[in-house]
């Protein structure tokens, strides 16, 4: 799908899916930037240490020379102690390069291990997506950079030899002692420039390979609604739903309509039903409320039962709006519903009186 279609940041579970399929955004630049840097200063630290240890071994061998044994087993014995000393002299070096080389994939990518990256992939062998990889626009960029860090690189090391040539001209007359420190003075320089040099331009390929990653993740606005869908659920079928159990609550309210004591209207758009039973109620309880049609249909259904409506405005529209169905009415409302209910119970017994009399 063309790039310019895709104009949504990608949602949370699009990075994650990402990052199951190890796609994160990583700079090898800054891995290797990171670990010339501690390894020069473990060399700086620790270059007396190490030099000396190798100008001790150096004495050893060249004073043993004509005492040794150059049989197998004495140039076993002298390569083991050599290997032993390179191996100790070294070591500094490999534990903190091994250790900022994980500790700088930590930082950028945190701690995740994923077996998909493994996984065998029969498109990865294939040489023609392999060459169409390597002539894209993405592998052009990519050639351009390198070509850019080694000649920036390389600039950095010019301009450092350049400084330091009339120095290098005079080793010749210097002892061999003032010699070594001079050559030593100029090696480092020449790696610190390089390397403040590595770090900048490794700082800029993360900042661009993380606009590319966000590039890469950037979905198009059907895909966001897919992955809403698939997350949250299919809108249409949670508005069915939510209707249906609308349809239903009002289904169980109109059934409680016949055993209210009264239907409280205003008149028209608005009906509210009220029982109240003193052995189990300690107030009046909504049962059913409706607005239009749903109200309608209360007091038609209090008609065909026999149970009073009365017209009143104002109590009508506090009862719908400040009761929900199933909750007792407030105080505030005692006074005005005590009087509707006791207006129905005075008709109730005039009717019964009269049916009486009959």
């Amino acid at each position: 799908m063309p790039v310019q279609d895709r104009t949504e940041p990608a949602t949370p579970r699009r990075r994650e899916e990402a990052r199951e399929e190890g796609r994160v955004a990583k700079s090898t630049d800054l891995n290797s930037a990171l670990v010339l840097f501690v390894s020069l200063i473990v060399l700086r630290v620790a270059g007396p240490y190490m030099f000396g240890t190798l100008m001790s071994m150096t004495r050893a061998i060249l004073a043993n020379l004509h005492t040794g044994s150059l049989d197998d087993a004495g140039i076993r014995a002298t390569a083991i102690s050599c290997a032993s000393v390179l191996a100790a002299v070294s070591l500094p070096i490999l534990v903190s390069a091994g250790a900022v080389g994980v500790a700088s994939n930590v930082l950028q990518v945190g701690f995740r291990v994923s077996s998909k990256p493994m996984i065998p992939d029969i498109n990865r062998m294939d040489p023609i997506k392999g060459f169409m990889r390597l002539v894209s626009w993405r592998g052009l960029v990519e050639l351009i950079k390198s070509c850019g860090k080694v000649a920036i690189v390389g600039y950095v090391v010019y301009a450092c030899l350049k400084t330091e040539y009339p120095n290098l001209l005079k080793l010749s007359d210097l002892p061999p002692p003032a010699a070594s420190a001079q050559i030593g003075g100029v090696c480092w320089r020449l790696l610190s420039r390089a390397c403040a040099a590595t770090f900048v331009l490794a700082i800029l390929d993360y900042m661009y390979q993380r606009l590319q990653y966000e590039i890469s993740l950037r979905m198009t606005k059907h895909e966001v609604k897919e992955e809403f869908k698939r997350s949250e659920g299919d809108p249409q079928v949670k508005a069915r739903i939510r209707r249906r159990q609308i349809e239903m609550r009002r289904s169980r309210m109109v059934q409680m309509v016949p055993k209210a004591d009264v239907v409280v209207t205003n008149p028209t758009h608005i009906a509210v039903a009220l029982e109240y039973d003193a052995s189990r109620m300690s107030a009046p309880t909504v049962i059913a409320k409706g607005q239009c049609l749903l109200a309608e249909r209360i007091k038609a259904i209090a008609e065909a039962h026999g149970i009073p409506i009365v017209e009143n405005v104002e109590v009508a529209r506090l009862l719908y709006r400040l009761v929900e169905v199933g909750q007792q009415i407030p105080e505030e409302l005692y006074q005005a519903v005590a009087e509707i209910l006791a207006f129905v119970y005075r008709l109730s017994q005039k009717a019964g009186r009269r049916r009486l009399a009959s």
